[in-house]
């Protein structure tokens, strides 16, 4: 069923997400949230995607661990990506980076910094006050079909942190070390031939980023698998990437399985459990009979 706003937050921030939803909710105004909106025994990944698909737009609680958090950074590439209206509330003194920054600097912005609270002499309750009417102006346009593409959006008021010198000359600077870098070992190593013993090519095309943990509070958590597959897998629907996640005792806590082509986005498979207990993945690409044709390992678990 269709819904008003769609709340993108990380765990961490739990507080503000159920502030923000409440004081939307008590003002008529829908919204979508998770752990509360997911039905139980579902896979997570699903229904945020699902969740969010029926969002009439996106209010984003910002923060640092909200940008660090990849599945954050996945729901609002996933908005950006389908031209929802995204609207960021920031509850810390952080700034935002990388690609974050590429998908809200044209976005609308309410900053409920305790740093910009405190020099402009203003309450949190005031700035809720500020986003009920801002999400309402914002679903009013998209109520009366006008297209919300980003180069026709409210006036931005992404904060920005003036740069020192490296900070502006950093990506030139490392690349002319870089540069640098590859000279020299070309030098130090031309002409020595071919090592024998030099790690062999990944050729399936397949590699494991780290192992995601969000925990969505009364004893719920999800583990995703984030990676990448080479495109010219993703056209194979009979191939399926089987991922064991083990404990500490080297025992499988559960298994999934995902079709290449069912794959989306960065997500290689995960799972849901009633505790934190996986410490280890494995990944196998299989064919249709089963016969594993790559596997590797990781123990890179982030928790967001």
């Amino acid at each position: 069923m269709a819904h008003d706003v769609f709340i993108s937050y990380s765990s961490r921030n739990t507080e503000f997400a159920e502030a923000v939803c409440e004081k939307l909710e008590d003002n008529g105004i829908e919204c979508w949230i998770a752990p509360r909106n997911i039905k139980t025994g579902t896979n997570y990944a699903k229904e945020i995607m699902d969740g969010l698909d029926l969002a009439k737009m996106v209010v984003l609680v910002f923060s640092k661990d909200a940008q660090d958090s990849e599945y954050v950074n996945n729901e609002i590439d996933t908005a950006f990506s389908n031209n929802k209206p995204i609207v960021s509330f920031k509850v810390d003194d952080s700034f935002p980076k990388n690609k974050m920054e590429f998908f809200l600097k044209n976005t609308q912005w309410l900053d409920a910094s305790p740093s910009t609270l405190k020099e402009k002499n203003k309450t949190l309750e005031s700035c809720y006050d500020q986003l009920v009417k801002d999400v309402r102006r914002i679903l009013e346009k998209v109520e009366n079909g006008e297209v919300f593409g980003y180069e026709h959006t409210p006036t931005p008021v992404i904060p920005h942190k003036e740069k020192g010198f490296f900070e502006k000359y950093k990506l030139p600077i490392i690349g002319i070390v870089l540069v640098l870098i590859a000279v020299t070992g070309f030098m130090l190593f031309s002409g020595m031939g071919n090592d024998s013993s030099a790690d062999e090519t990944n050729e399936t095309g397949i590699s494991i980023g780290y192992v995601g943990l969000e925990d969505y509070g009364d004893n719920n958590y999800a583990y995703f698998v984030f990676g990448t597959i080479d495109g010219n897998l993703s056209n194979s629907s009979d191939d399926v990437i089987h991922i064991d996640y083990y404990d500490d005792a080297g025992k499988i806590v559960d298994s999934s399985d995902t079709k290449i082509a069912d794959i989306e986005g960065n997500i290689l498979g995960s799972i849901d459990v009633t505790k934190k207990d996986v410490s280890k993945v494995s990944v196998e690409l299989q064919d249709k009979k089963g016969k594993v044709l790559y596997s590797l390992e990781s123990d890179n678990i982030i928790e967001q």
